[in-house]
């Protein structure tokens, strides 16, 4: 009887807890840690996360709010796809090309003069997600990729003008796909991430790097560098990875507003390029402004780089082919889908 008492005597104690712990009304029940490698100041941090949380809280009513760590906060800038499956981050934003081996058909999207514009080589993406991607996803849910529009040489002391220029040079290469292709064109690439370029370049450690014009004014690499080769010669892939556990443990209307904010099939893919290709112009005219030199290769000069890199095709799917993998067919769909969107030259 006693311990039957001390039950109903605490019963309104428990409620009472339960509506002090209660969060108040209009407060997100959840609050999703998102790891983001690049500085705040970046293009992507400032005009697709920023507004995307704000919607993702509109459209659930605020039951859901992104903590935001930018800078790489919360982790390393090349572990945010382990990040995210490991849950130290609820959702995390890198590139698939810094976990080597683990997104071997999705190299495909970094083959050299693929496209120009992030919006097309979005698309890409997009058309080949359900085929020949996302199988490679299984211990993720990914809500989007992306590419950033087409990338340059940039370099402190020796311009760029020609295929010759780039022998002997120490290149940074943000991936095993992009190294390859530096090291066809005769230079030596380096591997690092975009954090670490500012003071490779400063220390004289690299001779140059590739990167749109878009990232130099985040990363302030318009303070290291003089000369920059407009090539557009290559893109890599960036996702947006979520803990699967975490995404399967949300309200259905949640999933359902976080899908429908990044389906492939919507366009979200492409707007998020556009993004990034309206920025680009911004980060060229910058250069432009402080007097660096912006080198455009002339139509022969960029279809010898172009013949110096064809190789790369068959190496890349031959490679696919050992694993298992249509490499063929994936490299042919998407030359296709390149030409389809008037960017394969």
């Amino acid at each position: 009887m006693r311990s039957i008492v001390r039950c109903v005597c605490a019963l309104p104690l428990a409620l009472l807890a339960l509506v002090l712990l209660a969060p108040p009304p209009g407060a997100a029940q959840d609050k999703l840690k998102f790891s983001f490698f690049a500085p705040p100041a970046h293009n992507h941090y400032q005009n697709v996360i920023l507004p995307w949380a704000e919607e993702i809280k509109k459209r659930t009513g605020g039951k859901v709010e992104l903590t935001l760590f930018p800078g790489g906060a919360l982790c390393k800038p090349l572990q945010q796809y382990e990040c995210a499956r490991d849950g130290i981050a609820d959702l995390a934003w890198g590139l698939p090309g810094w976990t080597p081996g683990k997104f071997p058909a999705s190299g495909v999207i970094e083959l050299p003069f693929m496209f120009r514009t992030a919006a097309t080589g979005s698309q890409i993406l997009a058309d080949l997600w359900d085929r020949h991607l996302r199988k490679e996803y299984d211990d993720v849910h990914v809500l989007y990729m992306h590419t950033h529009p087409a990338g340059h040489i940039h370099t402190h002391s020796k311009p760029v003008r020609a295929i010759d220029d780039m022998k002997g040079l120490k290149v940074r290469a943000p991936t095993a796909v992009i190294g390859d292709l530096l090291q066809l064109l005769g230079a030596t690439q380096v591997g690092m991430p975009t954090g670490q370029i500012y003071e490779s370049m400063r220390s004289r450690v690299i001779d140059g790097f590739v990167i749109p014009f878009e990232a130099v004014p985040p990363f302030r690499l318009q303070e290291v560098t003089k000369y920059h080769t407009e090539t557009t010669m290559y893109s890599s892939a960036f996702a947006l990875y979520m803990n699967k556990a975490k995404y399967r443990a949300l309200p259905a209307e949640v999933r359902a507003v976080l899908d429908a904010t990044t389906a492939p099939g919507a366009g979200a893919w492409k707007r998020i390029g556009e993004v990034w290709d309206r920025a680009e112009g911004g980060g060229r005219k910058l250069l432009v402004d402080q007097g660096h030199e912006v080198i455009t290769l002339s139509r022969e000069e960029r279809r010898r780089w172009q013949q110096a890199a064809r190789s790369l095709d068959d190496k890349f799917a031959g490679e696919l082919e050992a694993k298992g993998l249509p490499g063929r067919a994936l490299v042919k769909e998407a030359r296709e889908l390149s030409a389809k969107y008037g960017e394969s030259e």
